[in-house]
């Protein structure tokens, strides 16, 4: 288990109060404490991972392990920094996205939590959706992809495989609202926590209509939903239950937020009309926001964002920087002891050592769309590798895995300028492949945009924090939050011969997957 920490840098006063941000992700979890001004006064990180069973593609946990980390990570902020539970005056969760659990009528979990990464998906033997849902479907060219989309909820595939439970299930939840239910003894979520194949209506930020076609395509009923609230709103109160096992204080006030990805990318300027924010976490998202409804590509939704009157265009690559973490376990164990001798991450240590690897890996070129996706990159995406020779190694491929991730990037910034109708001025990025200055460089010479990171690594706590200012009446609302709690680190330009190099990569680059997406097809002809 890796534990880390910050001692608190001085007392809270009723003038300056602390903020509790949990912020439970794909590899941690971490109890984050901030003050008014956005200063990080103390941090206690624990390392937890997804239960595997050898079940191809299986990714779940048990709820109760869950809650226990949470719980564990409290303790362990009062026990490890100078912070008191009694300074802390507003709290607020935010958690990794798309994480299903089945709930009962008291709140607590009848099933594992299907983590988003989990790829087991339904067979295409589920029950047909009405005839005039199938040939609306038909005609706009959409059958194969909601058929893949119902394939892919996890609703259904308990349909298939957990019957009886999913029928018996009070709620149909996601792993926020289910660690909300435990902190508070209310069972609610964050309306900007909705991201999972489950009927929500991201246009309206609310469960779809009863007569949608949502309810016909996923196994759920309305009745099971659990019920929303806006960011910065009131959840409840921490409960003697929550209290006693984290040695929080009883009726502490808990505020919603939002999704990690949401968080993060506020924190980071999504909203403001000339920033691009990029997340380069396990998932590297792409986000652009403001207040009218735009999507990215063709019925890709438009995410909530913690502003409540914002959406978030946003474009997803799942396997982002969790694929360099990937190749390390496949092919890097030399480089995992080296880093140990050194003191420093696996994911550090490459990160330097590529640095010695020309621009373009030497011709080698990785299209890392490793996972599937309803609309973008496409129910038949498959990753791919070309133009190995006997003289390429791993270091080859790993800065190729770099490239690729942020030349993927680079098409959807392009995708969002078009759609925005003028380039951004500077991009903003966030997320562990932030904290690289060879990675931060990379994508300015890759968009060939002024690039930025923030002064602070904890984005999504950050945003978090926003959330419980605004909820506490700190700040009347979430920019005037912003403006007063972000602070920039370090700008990286664009150098001129790199910008030129990478431009040539780049045209090779995009003309890869329409190559290859054929062949994608045919090998798998369900889509």
């Amino acid at each position: 288990m890796t534990l880390t920490s910050t001692p608190a840098s001085s007392a809270s006063t009723g003038e300056n109060p602390y903020f509790l941000a949990l912020d439970y992700g794909t590899q941690s979890v971490r109890a984050l404490v901030f003050d008014r001004q956005g200063q990080l006064v103390a941090k206690r990180q624990h390392a937890v991972q997804p239960y595997r069973d050898g079940a191809p593609g299986e990714s779940e946990q048990s709820a109760d392990y869950c809650y226990r980390q949470l719980v564990d990570v409290i303790r362990g902020l009062f026990e490890h920094t100078q912070v008191l539970p009694s300074q802390i005056k507003g709290m607020a969760l935010t958690t990794q996205r798309a994480c299903t659990v089945l709930l009962d009528d008291a709140g607590q979990a009848i099933s594992p939590v299907y983590m988003w990464s989990d790829r087991r998906l339904a067979s295409d033997n589920l029950p047909p959706m009405a005839w005039y849902y199938r040939l609306g479907f038909f005609c706009i060219g959409l059958s194969r992809r909601i058929a893949y989309l119902r394939r892919a909820a996890k609703v259904n595939y308990l349909l298939e495989h957990q019957k009886d439970r999913l029928a018996a299930a009070d709620k149909v939840g996601l792993l926020s609202g289910y660690l909300i239910g435990q902190i508070t003894g209310r069972l609610v979520d964050s309306k900007a926590s909705q991201v999972a194949y489950l009927p929500f209506d991201y246009r309206r930020k609310a469960w779809a209509h009863p007569r949608s076609w949502r309810w016909q395509a996923l196994a759920c009923r309305p009745s099971q939903m659990v019920p929303l609230t806006a960011p910065t709103d009131q959840l409840g109160l921490v409960s003697e239950h929550f209290a006693k096992d984290s040695g929080l204080t009883p009726g502490l006030a808990v505020y919603g937020a939002g999704a990690d990805k949401a968080c993060e990318v506020y924190a980071a300027g999504c909203g403001e009309q000339e920033i691009a924010c990029i997340s380069l976490g396990s998932a590297a998202i792409l986000a652009w926001g403001g207040e009218r409804y735009r999507e990215a590509y063709r019925y890709l939704p438009a995410f909530p964002s913690i502003e409540a009157n914002d959406y978030i265009t946003e474009i997803q690559l799942e396997r982002g920087f969790w694929l360099l973490s990937w190749l390390i376990e496949q092919f890097g164990a030399q480089d995992v002891i080296e880093a140990s001798r050194l003191g420093i991450s696996p994911e550090q240590y490459i990160t330097q050592a590529i640095a010695k690897v020309p621009v373009g890996a030497d011709g080698l070129l990785l299209s890392p769309l490793w996972a599937q996706g309803v609309i973008y990159p496409g129910p038949e995406a498959r990753g791919s590798i070309v133009g190995f020779t006997p003289e390429h190694g791993r270091l080859h491929l790993y800065r190729a895995a770099i490239e690729g991730i942020l030349m993927t990037l680079k098409q959807g910034l392009l995708c969002l300028e078009r759609l925005k109708g003028s380039p951004f001025k500077v991009v903003r990025i966030t997320g562990g492949g932030a904290q690289s200055d060879l990675v931060m460089q990379m994508c300015a010479d890759i968009f060939n945009r002024p690039v930025e990171r923030l002064s602070l690594h904890e984005a999504s706590g950050l945003g978090a924090a926003m959330c419980c200012a605004v909820g506490a009446g700190i700040y009347p609302d979430l920019a005037s939050a912003r403006g007063q709690m972000c602070r920039l680190g370090e700008k990286f330009e664009p150098e001129a011969a790199h910008v030129a190099q990478y431009a040539r990569v780049f045209t090779a680059f995009e003309a890869l997957y329409p190559q290859i997406k054929p062949f994608f097809k045919k090998v798998n002809r369900q889509y």
